[in-house]
């Protein structure tokens, strides 16, 4: 989604009047029809005065649908550098009422967004993109809607917060219904635990909730705060996560090294042509296997018979390795 007042400061966002500054003052219900009334007017006005400047009819969609001819302004104001004198106060009443009717809920977007505080998201992020989910229901209100701007404008603007935290806090993007998800499960663990005296498990959690255990694993998972790989243990401990990798690392390439010598060994056991099937077949050679078909093409026999050869070859390696006290197991074909 985006919104025509993403870019610039939240204090550009609103015109001074005699007295300096935009009223905040929140409107009653009368005044507030009445605003609205008056900003879909010169809406269609100044769509109409565009689309006559620039030659440029609008669709049937957007000459009704309020969303459709705010984004056709949008669109096209930036397209002419000056305009007459009556498309300027058009423009100036347009902005002017868009704005009076945004700082009369100034107050909603700023309490909705504190809400999100707890999400890693600096506030002064989470205020601006409040304001931006409160100018898109601006945009989108319909006089036919009949409601309170401020009751409309909560839901775009709550979809708007949780985009932003969804974008920014963690280090996968989560949609807004899994961060929904989220939010709830933990408002639940919250009222376990308030209720009896302890943290409860993810599974008791998920037999109240009927939530999937691998849904929500995953979702904890991505959501988990990211861990330096240089952090220590504690602050008297020089022991960090770096260690462990590096041992995890030496670990495995010594456990590759004696399989590959163990594997070689074994390999003796094997005639020639056997060999030759099982190095292109799993790439022992260090290249990628090949297929029993382009094996046959190499060696000049039937892929049936590359199969034969290859599990006679097989059979003869795990006889081999039973004999000299080792698992069949890592000789295992997957």
């Amino acid at each position: 989604m985006s919104y025509s007042t993403r870019s610039g400061n939240i204090e550009d966002s609103f015109v001074e009047t005699e007295d300096g500054q935009l009223s905040s003052r929140v409107l009653s219900t009368d005044e507030e029809r009445k605003l609205l009334k008056q900003f879909w007017k010169t809406k269609k006005a100044l769509a109409k005065r565009v689309s006559e400047l620039l030659k440029e009819k609008a669709s049937p969609e957007e000459r009704k649908n309020p969303l459709a001819i705010a984004r056709f302004i949008a669109e096209r104001l930036h397209r002419k550098k000056r305009w007459d004198r009556q498309s300027k106060t058009l423009i100036r009443e347009y902005t002017h009422l868009k704005h009076r009717l945004a700082s009369a809920n100034i107050r909603l977007a700023a309490h909705l967004a504190k809400r999100f505080r707890s999400y890693g998201v600096p506030y002064s992020d989470l205020l601006h993109e409040a304001v931006c989910g409160l100018m898109h229901a601006i945009d989108r209100f319909d006089l036919n809607f009949d409601t309170r701007l401020a009751t409309y404008a909560t839901w775009w603007i709550r979809q708007a917060l949780q985009i932003a935290v969804a974008q920014q806090s963690h280090l996968v993007s989560l949609s807004p219904h899994h961060l929904q998800q989220l939010g709830r499960w933990q408002q639940e663990v919250e009222a376990m635990a308030h209720a009896e005296g302890e943290i409860p498990s993810n599974e008791k959690v998920q037999k109240k909730r009927g939530v999937e255990s691998a849904q929500l694993t995953r979702l904890q998972a991505v959501a988990r705060s990211p861990v330096s790989i240089d952090a220590t243990l504690d602050e008297s401990s020089e022991f960090s996560l770096s260690h462990v990798v590096t041992q995890q690392d030496a670990f495995a390439e010594r456990n590759q090294f004696e399989l590959k010598e163990l594997l070689g060994h074994l390999m003796h056991h094997l005639q020639p042509r056997e060999r030759t099937v099982l190095t292109l077949r799993y790439g022992l050679t260090g290249e990628g296997g090949l297929s029993l078909r382009d094996i046959g093409k190499v060696l000049l026999v039937s892929k049936e018979r590359v199969r034969q050869i290859q599990n006679r070859a097989l059979d003869k390696l795990r006889q081999a390795a039973s004999q000299d006290g080792l698992k069949e197991s890592l000789l295992s074909v997957h």
